[in-house]
């Protein structure tokens, strides 16, 4: 840690005053966020099955699978089958 402080303030005595200054604002930027509460990671399973259940319309979703729904009855694609892989 003494080594990257001493770094730190090696290169901002290389610099002219507007540089150290952003580099100071950037670093008490990455201080304040470091400082704030890390998000609480989401399992994965449990995150998709909150959106599927989500009632809210969903109209382009609801639009994409219509249009496929009418590729697939025209036969011009098929639907996937995962069992083949």
């Amino acid at each position: 840690m003494k080594s990257a402080v001493a770094e730190i303030s090696k290169i901002s005595e290389l610099l002219p005053p507007r540089k150290t200054a952003q580099l100071l604002n950037y670093a008490r930027r990455l201080a304040v966020s470091a400082k704030s509460k890390p998000k609480k990671e989401l399992d994965g399973d449990a995150e998709w099955e909150r959106i599927i259940r989500d009632p809210r319309p969903r109209p382009k979703l609801e639009a994409v699978r219509k249009r496929i729904d009418k590729l697939i009855a025209e036969g011009k694609v098929e639907p996937m089958n995962f069992n083949k892989f």
